[in-house]
């Protein structure tokens, strides 16, 4: 495949604008944006879009579109490249190991029932392509099952390592429940890097698509299990359990969900990777990454440059 200088649009900063772009996906008004950027951006478009008509045939990956299609969510150890995971694991436990230096030294987070891992690796607001955590991200068996379900290949916004442990705090923000404004279609690539075996382990827990709909658009973008529950069936959640290295994709922007409500003596260990369908909604998005030798051309479209 083609190889290309890979450049960074660097857009101007408008946090005005990103907010009003936030409100519109809020109000179930973001398809408005994004429909007219897709008509400006029509010659990207189209680029991503040949990508997945020129994918070969797969059965399986098409059972699993499918799934994405019609409840939001699906399971994707088996298109997750063995070697790739159990090298992410690796990675992870490292960061474990210096878990206490990390958290003294990263950004200001409003969650403070878990640490951001990968602070440290972010140059000037970006990631080296060459990490495992942006390799994982990459590998072609999950970029082609999220190029099938989208109809055209995604951009890479987003990874993130984070270790989940109980602070004795009441529960909030993503503990709650809520959607992702990302985007209209927001895909998010989970992997569990420890085993979470029960709710102890604060498993990432949500809503398949049709019982998230019942909920609508709210006031609060946080909710509580009685809000919630008040209108759908408890038994509809689905908590997902799994030992290290279950990998799974929701997409959070439909799906109600919450999660990291870790027990005393627990902890979860979770890599997140995150895909929208171009072109980017919020005016001051930036690549979150930068390459670090030559990229192919799908790959440079993946990540934004």
């Amino acid at each position: 495949m083609a190889t290309a200088r890979a450049k960074t649009v660097r857009a101007p900063k408008s946090s005005l604008a990103n907010r009003l772009v936030w409100r519109a996906h809020r109000a179930g008004l973001g398809w408005l944006v994004k429909a007219g950027l897709s008509v400006w951006h029509s010659e990207e478009k189209a680029r991503r879009r040949a990508i997945a008509a020129r994918l070969a045939p797969d059965p399986q990956a098409e059972q699993v579109a499918e799934s994405l299609r019609h409840e939001r969510w699906a399971m994707a150890t088996a298109f997750a490249d063995s070697s790739l995971l159990e090298a992410l694991r690796a990675a992870g436990e490292a960061r474990v190991r210096r878990v206490d230096e990390l958290a003294r030294t990263q950004g200001l987070s409003h969650k403070s029932f878990w640490v951001r891992l990968l602070d440290e690796d972010l140059v000037e607001g970006c990631f080296p392509s060459d990490s495992i955590f942006v390799r994982f991200a990459m590998q072609r068996g999950i970029v082609e099952l999220l190029t099938r379900y989208l109809g055209e290949l995604p951009i890479l916004t987003d990874v993130l390592l984070t270790l989940s442990r109980e602070t004795g705090t009441a529960l909030g923000y993503s503990q709650l429940w809520h959607r992702d404004y990302d985007d209209t279609r927001t895909l998010k690539l989970f992997a569990y890097l420890t085993d979470v075996r029960d709710t102890r382990d604060g498993p990432f827990t949500f809503l398949p698509g049709s019982l998230s709909d019942r909920i609508g658009i709210t006031l609060r973008s946080h909710l509580p299990d009685a809000k919630v529950f008040s209108r759908v069936d408890r038994a509809g959640a689905r908590e997902m359990l799994g030992q290290a290295l279950t990998v799974f994709i929701c997409q959070t922007s439909r799906c109600l969900h919450m999660g990291s409500r870790v027990a005393p003596g627990h902890s979860r260990l979770m890599y997140t990777a995150t895909y929208v369908p171009a072109p980017m909604t919020y005016p001051a998005y930036m690549p979150k990454f930068r390459p670090a030798g030559a990229l192919e051309l799908n790959e440079q479209l993946l990540l934004g440059l």
